[in-house]
């Protein structure tokens, strides 16, 4: 018996192909769609080709076909294939094997990634156009792909997996840890020390996404490591057994968020341990990661403090579902005489300057901003005058004259008269000496969770001089060291008078003291995340009635991912979108706030566009994009109807296409130049200042042709789902038109299926909160998302006074949000409310959202 014939029987019969395709040399199934004149079972198909197709030139299968079109294609085939029993048959020739391999490939998964390093999915996955020109994956790899280069295959994914140190035991469990990089620096060895602690218990598989100077150290302590740009594409690939049955995961570090994505669709449990302040990361990146970890682990106080509103904005429970745990314990150590004086020796020899008998003062780490580099020199500077005999001395990278962002000032400070009480050496084998000879550590940092200079100073019995409000050091859990002094904020004179206040450093040859270096904090984290998983009571199974992606596409494929997504945020009550509209009006309901109360939502119906009964009112459009607004005029109802459409734009000469628009399509348009401040929003306002355009007209509507900041096509679905809500289409009008004009009606907009927070406007609302009648919500709940609504005049003036007429408003461009400017769109409700109005929102579930 051939032994194609069993290697067939082994991998068809499982994937349930066996009985309609006994033999791998013809498929019926092809041989019928490719040769439509002929019909009947399989068995008829097969004799027809024995009998008379072979003789014809028909081909039995897809192989055979494409081998006739193109022969190259066994040259891409045969490296592809990892079966042992088949790769040894390819590479002796056998006749029919690479025939076998293409058609085992192509009955897909499973079978296609166990024989081959090529998957049919993965394939499609990693290369969107293949997919969109609706081709056979394998087809274009074997013509095309492989000659082209740069088209990935799983040989590919496996060369990014590197072989670690430790055996993969069947007796323990598996632990994920995911990391950023590792290029050295405090976060890069937060993960290693994490790796090291939990391989004591653990199989360890490392994901990170981009390799770094101490791989090769981690490496010593997993059982192998993934490095990838593109988790959730790879990682469902991933064959070997160290991401396996993976118990746990931990993400150190918020820029590893990419790595959510596939623990989420894999239901794996996971942690984030956090050690960058808020202000300090990308708004989407800390919104996904409170989102969906189980747990948010902080080093410090400090930096939990700091990430209380953003928790807040997705209904984060810090009390159930956070903790702090610091990555190591501060234990002391002593430094012996005759080591310090080496040191000592060494650096001066370095330095060229004697310091023997001087104060020497430390500080580590890259040269930048954060670190306070230049609060540092300034401080040796200082102390130049007080005291001659200190010496300020900096070790860490970064030094670069050059640097236009930082560099050229640094350097200036070392070439000034004066500053020759201050020395930088770079990274290396000078810094432990340096520790063992300094008399204190200034940790001069801005913002710095718990850097690692501190563990270091400490263990080198350095006493610590920070600044309050700037590292989790200055936390009360390591105050009563005795070893830390925090002084104020960013005051070099400050950190001078404590820096000489302390003693200085005596070698002692004395046995250091036994310290509790406590739990690692890898069983730390571990235990909070089992207790908190073993704490839920409150499961969630099943689809939402808004389904629009966060974590994964709006592909009828992701279906499923979207749905585990939603239960996951469900699960933990987190909001990122509302589960349907009738959660929203209950959780409007449950609220006491003032301005909530005022808050309803109804059910869009629509007019007839005849409908007699309009009030009179006003649209205003900004329009700095001028490319959809004829076809925006023509394609509602309402721009007929409404007795002022009021267009601004940035120039003069769009002005003038604007008006020609208008009297094409005979509408009673008028355009105005304006300064292109206040994206769409402060033109708005400005036609409410006393003699501004608005005049007495009493309703207004608010639009505008901004494009998204995603894509132009995304950015279209957006503003279609915001016109037709509020405008209605070329056939019907919105009720809004006449909902604004009702009496006790302030606002009207469409319902928004995001749950949209405070986010970075919640920076502003202390300098206006006194401002309204009663205290401003934690969440806004409801606001017009996008900023397009209709309103009354009462409340845009209302509005634009808050402000004042003398505000100094941000100007063009804004690339970010969290200004006045985005906070207005969320205050809409709110002064409406002060106004003794409603806010209605419109919920039209047949409009699409994205």
């Amino acid at each position: 018996m051939d032994p194609l014939d069993d290697i067939w029987a082994r991998w068809a019969h499982p994937a349930g192909v066996i009985d309609r395709r006994a033999d791998f040399r013809f498929d019926p199934a092809f041989y019928a769609r490719t040769y439509p004149d002929l019909t009947g079972d399989c068995a008829t198909l097969r004799r027809h080709f024995t009998d008379h197709g072979q003789a014809e030139g028909r081909h039995a299968t897809f192989y055979a076909r494409l081998r006739a079109q193109a022969p190259h294609i066994d040259t891409a085939l045969a490296p592809l294939i990892t079966d042992p029993a088949l790769r040894a048959l390819t590479d002796a020739g056998h006749p029919g094997a690479l025939e076998l391999a293409f058609e085992l490939i192509q009955l897909g998964a499973p079978v296609d990634a166990q024989i081959s390093d090529f998957s049919m999915q993965a394939y499609l996955d990693w290369h969107p156009d293949i997919l969109a020109a609706r081709m056979n994956p394998l087809l274009h790899y074997l013509q095309f792909g492989a000659i082209e280069g740069g088209r990935r295959t799983l040989a590919d994914l496996k060369r990014s997996i590197h072989r670690g140190g430790q055996p993969l035991r069947a007796d323990r469990p598996t632990v994920l840890i995911c990391l950023d990089s590792l290029t050295d620096g405090d976060l890069a060895r937060t993960g290693r020390d994490l790796v090291r602690q939990a391989r004591q218990t653990h199989n360890v598989a490392v994901a990170l996404h981009d390799g770094g100077a101490m791989l090769d150290d981690l490496l010593t302590d997993c059982c192998a490591a993934l490095i990838t740009a593109h988790p959730l594409r790879d990682m469902p690939y991933v064959t070997d057994p160290a991401f396996a049955g993976i118990d746990h995961a931990i993400l150190s570090g918020v820029e590893a968020m990419l790595f959510v994505h596939p623990l989420v669709a894999q239901g794996i449990p996971f942690v984030t341990y956090v050690h960058e302040h808020a202000d300090c990361v990308h708004p989407a990146r800390v919104r996904t990661v409170a989102s969906f970890s189980d747990m948010l682990i902080f080093a410090s106080d400090h930096l939990r403090g700091g990430w209380t509103g953003r928790l807040a904005d997705v209904g984060f429970d810090m009390d159930h579902d956070s903790a702090v745990i610091p990555p190591a314990a501060l234990v002391p150590g002593r430094v012996g005489t005759a080591r310090q004086q080496a040191a000592r020796a060494r650096l001066s020899a370095v330095l060229g300057r004697d310091l023997s008998d001087l104060r020497l003062i430390c500080g580590l780490g890259d040269l930048g901003w954060r670190k306070g580099s230049d609060i540092f020199a300034q401080t040796a500077r200082l102390c130049a005058a007080r005291d001659a005999r200190t010496v300020f001395v900096w070790a860490g990278d970064g030094l670069n004259h050059q640097d236009m962002g930082f560099g050229i000032w640094f350097d200036q400070h070392l070439h000034q008269p004066g500053a020759g009480n201050l020395f930088v050496l770079p990274d290396g084998p000078l810094v432990a000496p340096l520790l063992e000879a300094s008399d204190a550590m200034f940790l001069s940092s801005r913002l710095d969770p718990l850097p690692d200079a501190a563990f270091r100073a400490v263990a080198h019995d350095l006493p610590v001089v920070c600044f309050n409000g700037a590292t989790g050091f200055a936390d009360d859990r390591y105050r009563p060291s005795g070893r830390i002094t925090p002084v104020a904020y960013a005051d070099p004179s400050a950190a001078l008078e404590a820096l000489l206040a302390l003693p200085r450093k005596t070698g002692s040859d004395d046995p250091v003291p036994d310290a509790d270096a406590g739990i690692p904090a890898y069983d730390r984290i571990r235990t909070v995340l089992q207790d908190r998983l073993a704490r839920q009571r409150n499961f969630v199974i099943g689809e939402s009635a808004i389904d629009i992606p966060l974590l994964f596409t709006g592909s009828s494929a992701n279906r499923p991912l979207r749905q585990r997504e939603r239960e996951k945020l469900l699960r933990y009550g987190r909001r990122r979108l509302w589960r349907d509209v009738d959660e929203a009006r209950a959780t409007i309901a449950a609220s006491d706030n003032w301005i909530h109360r005022r808050l309803r939502i109804e059910d869009y119906r629509p007019l007839p566009a005849i409908t007699a009964d309009l009030p009179a009112f006003a649209v205003h459009i900004h329009a700095f994009y001028l490319d959809d607004l004829e076809r925006s005029l023509q394609g509602h109802a309402a721009f007929a109807r409404a007795a002022r459409i009021v267009i601004t734009t940035d120039t003069a000469a769009k002005a003038d296409r604007i008006r020609d628009m208008g009297a094409t399509l005979h509408l009673p348009v008028e355009a105005l130049a304006v300064p292109n401040q206040g994206r769409d929003i402060l033109p708005f306002l400005r036609l409410f200042a006393p003699g501004g355009l608005a005049g007495d007209d009493r309703i207004w509507c608010h639009l505008h042709q901004k494009k998204s900041v995603q894509t132009s096509s995304h950015g279209d679905v957006w503003r279609r789902f915001l016109h037709q809500i509020l405008l209605g289409d070329g056939d019907s009008l919105s009720p809004a038109l006449t909902r604004i004009a009702q009496d006790g009606i302030g606002l009207v907009a469409p319902f928004e299926p995001h749950f949209v927070p405070w986010d970075d406007s919640r920076r502003r609302l202390p300098g206006i909160a006194g401002r309204f009648a009663g205290p401003l919500p934690d969440n806004p709940l409801l606001f017009p998302v996008g900023n397009m609504f209709w309103t009354r005049a009462d409340v845009a003036r209302s509005m634009l006074a808050l402000f004042g007429p003398d505000y100094p408003w941000p100007n063009e461009p804004i690339p970010f949000d969290g200004t006045e400017l985005h906070l207005i769109e969320r205050l809409w409700p709110a002064m409406a409310a002060q106004l003794d109005l409603d806010a209605v929102f419109l919920h039209k579930p047949d409009e699409p959202r994205v």
